[in-house]
């Protein structure tokens, strides 16, 4: 079984360059969980490309065994700082988790 993890959010910058930076910041913060949390069995993240203003502006993707490897991520001492950092770039957020 897989347990798939997807969460878009929509950044609170005024400009597609704001968004792009903000982007950037989440990627950053983001990315290295996929090596430094053992739960995580594939993680990637995509800016979104059309429709800007419209879409959400940077989507996860990240697969765990089961819902315990998830909490084990969400819980995760260098999980924490991306969670506040998203909380304090992003305008909305919307996720979904489904076993594949």
């Amino acid at each position: 079984m897989t347990l798939r993890h997807v969460v878009s959010w929509k950044f609170n910058g005024a400009s597609r360059e704001e968004r792009d930076a903000q982007a950037a910041e989440a990627v950053a913060a983001i990315a290295p969980l996929r090596e430094s949390v053992a739960s995580v069995r594939g993680l990637s993240l995509h800016r979104n490309e059309l429709f800007d203003g419209d879409n959400y502006d940077l989507t996860l993707i990240a697969d765990f065994d089961d819902a315990d490897g998830l909490a084990e991520y969400a819980g995760h001492p260098e999980h924490l700082p991306a969670i506040e950092l998203m909380k304090r770039i992003t305008a909305a957020r919307a996720a979904s988790d489904f076993t594949l």
